[in-house]
């Protein structure tokens, strides 16, 4: 997305969050998971509570690397799909520099040669949302199974359905992601409305007003 992934970008972001997710920490992660830890194990037993501490620490590894790469939202989403079926999803937004300002289009055509390079073998497509281009990428990734008690051993890869808009400031300076996963392949899909709701009611705000969400 950009040269430079530590520098700040110029803008902030304010958007709307979906119903059914709940927002996991970005800041002050490790104490989050510590408080966690006996409350989760207090109501689990079995493989279950066996479980508890391997998967709190990948979580806390997952948080802490969205928050160097400059994530302001990450939340689990509880849904029903359109058979009624209950689907998990994961949803990130994250707000990065893109360099010197110029033709938003000329940076959404930069990432999407990026992306065309990435292991998960993205569909990557230009779209305008109203007047708004943004460039709309889905895929499925692999990834290696969880070694957690509570799930029965496989060799096989675990595989996530992604979906992600990547929308540009006016002066193409910054660049808001939206991403949304779920281990539900076959209905990740369904997700698609929602992003581009989201997509088009997203708002870039001066970074010295706000650093974060604005809900």
């Amino acid at each position: 997305m950009t040269n430079n992934p530590a520098r700040p970008p110029r803008y902030a972001v304010a958007v709307e969050i979906p119903p059914g997710y709940h927002e996991l920490p970005l800041t002050g992660i490790a104490t989050a998971i510590s408080a966690a830890d006996p409350l989760l194990s207090q109501q689990t037993t079995g493989t279950l509570r066996e479980s508890v501490p391997k998967t709190l620490g990948t979580l806390e590894f997952m948080l802490e690397a969205l928050a160097k790469r400059n994530a302001v939202y990450c939340g689990i989403g509880t849904h029903r799909s359109a058979d009624g079926h209950p689907v998990v999803s994961w949803l990130t937004i994250s707000c990065l520099d893109a360099g010197a300002p110029r033709n938003p289009r000329l940076t959404l055509a930069d990432i999407a040669q990026h992306k065309t390079r990435d292991e998960i073998g993205w569909r990557v497509e230009g779209v305008d949302v109203g007047e708004r281009p943004l460039l709309f990428s889905e895929g499925i990734g692999h990834y290696p199974y969880p070694g957690l008690p509570a799930l029965r051993k496989s060799d096989d890869a675990a595989h996530a359905y992604q979906m992600e808009a990547v929308i540009p400031s006016p002066d193409g300076t910054t660049v808001a992601v939206v991403e949304v996963a779920t281990a539900e392949v076959d209905r990740g899909p369904e997700f698609g409305p929602m992003l581009f709701g989201m997509a088009a009611s997203l708002e870039f705000v001066s970074s010295s007003t706000t650093t974060s969400l604005d809900l």
